[in-house]
């Protein structure tokens, strides 16, 4: 069995798909909608200032947003779906669609048991495509090494 994960930022679905028959088959869905949030909605605490060296004053940020924490968090849900998936014998190959930020922050969590079932690694953002459009993204572009 092939699963499909096509994600965005903010939402990810996971789906069946039979090559075979050209078909999709959604078996589930993750909305994070305030991942669309700026950072000035999601806190409300302002960047620290501090006096250094009497030469003006210097902000301090955070090494992470709070978007990116958010999106990293969300990333996270996403890796343990898979990993529980594989566990459970839920697919033998994997096709993987996420924009290219999304995608690095997705491989930081990925079990390496699951990049192995990895056959398809598209970077491109195509949440929004319809399914028929995504099938026919993947009969155009997903390649198999061998049979399904």
């Amino acid at each position: 069995m092939i699963l499909v994960v096509n994600a965005n930022s903010s939402a990810c679905r996971f789906y069946h798909y039979n090559k075979h028959r050209s078909e999709l088959t959604l078996l589930k869905e993750i909305q994070h909608p305030e991942n669309k949030l700026k950072n000035s909605e999601l806190t409300s605490d302002k960047i620290s200032h501090y006096q250094a060296n009497h030469s003006g004053q210097n902000a301090y940020s955070p090494h992470m947003d709070a978007r990116e924490t958010k999106i990293n968090h969300f990333t996270r849900e996403i890796a343990q779906v898979l990993d529980h998936e594989r566990k459970q014998h839920t697919f033998k190959k994997l096709i993987l669609i996420a924009p290219p930020h999304l995608h690095g922050l997705l491989f930081q969590h990925l079990n390496k048991h699951v990049i192995e079932l990895i056959t398809n690694n598209i970077q491109k953002d195509l949440y929004h495509f319809t399914d028929h459009e995504l099938i026919n993204y993947l009969g155009d572009h997903a390649q198999f090494p061998d049979p399904s």
